[in-house]
């Protein structure tokens, strides 16, 4: 899809560079386009209108600019009609994929970023995106995330430990894990039922609800044959560690 990004700075393009999608590629001007438009208002100060409306005003660097990636993401995500997009983190071993389904919050980007440390393949830390087989496909932002307390933010990005799939690379789903960090607490998850599964994808899907019967129709074919967990998490790499341990195991079990 189209999308227009416009900004009265140019010494700000290294930064609007880093917040555009993965795979982006120039196009010429298009009137169907989503317009985005940055602007500086004052000292430290940026509007952001998408659509000609502001969305904020007045907001700091950080904060303009957090915005705008997070409006532009979602409007790819809800505007795609070719792949459905769920709030997920991703990682793979292999060609077969560990989704952790999951807002805001939830601590999902850490322990995306504990299992690429581990030696999994990093797909992505905001989405799974799947076509129409259910099969993941690569999202690979660079990984930013909070300490587990939800504090001191951070950049990272994919270590030297783990890989960056591919952009033609692809994974049927092996596991699907619904979990929140809260401190102290020992990783002993249930084992759901597939049903499960597809509500805990669903309730993360972009356009659920403007694309219902479609949604479900993929998530079903995503989650056919995987295992999906549940629980509260302590500390992210020994978790990490256990998930990889059990995403060997699925693999061995299905050849």
């Amino acid at each position: 899809m189209p999308l227009e990004l416009t900004y009265d700075d140019p010494e700000l393009e290294p930064r609007m560079r880093e917040i555009l999608p993965p795979g982006w590629t120039p196009a010429k001007a298009d009137p169907s386009s989503t317009r985005f438009a940055w602007r500086e208002t004052g000292p430290d100060a940026y509007e952001v209108t998408i659509g000609g409306v502001p969305a904020v005003e007045h907001a700091s660097l950080e904060v303009a600019l957090t915005l705008l990636d997070s409006q532009m993401r979602l409007s790819i995500a809800a505007s795609a009609t070719e792949w459905l997009f769920v709030h997920a983190g991703v990682v793979a071993v292999e060609d077969r994929a560990l989704l952790i389904p999951g807002a805001t919050f939830t601590g999902k980007t850490t322990l995306v970023h504990a299992l690429v440390q581990a030696g999994a393949t990093y797909y992505s830390d905001e989405y799974a995106v799947l076509d129409g087989a259910g099969l993941v496909h690569p999202y690979p932002r660079p990984l930013s995330t909070r300490s587990d307390d939800g504090s001191a933010v951070r950049g990272r990005r994919a270590g030297p430990a783990g890989r960056v799939a591919a952009s033609d690379e692809r994974a049927s789903t092996a596991a699907i894990v619904i979990t929140r960090f809260r401190a102290g607490v020992p990783w002993r998850p249930k084992r759901l039922t597939s049903g499960q599964g597809v509500l805990a994808l669903l309730a993360n899907t972009v356009p659920a609800q403007a694309r219902p019967e479609e949604s479900l129709r993929t998530l079903g074919r995503a989650v056919a044959g995987a295992t999906t967990l549940e629980g509260d998490r302590g500390e992210a790499a020994p978790v990490a560690s256990a998930l990889l341990d059990e995403l060997a195991a699925l693999s061995r079990a299905s050849r």
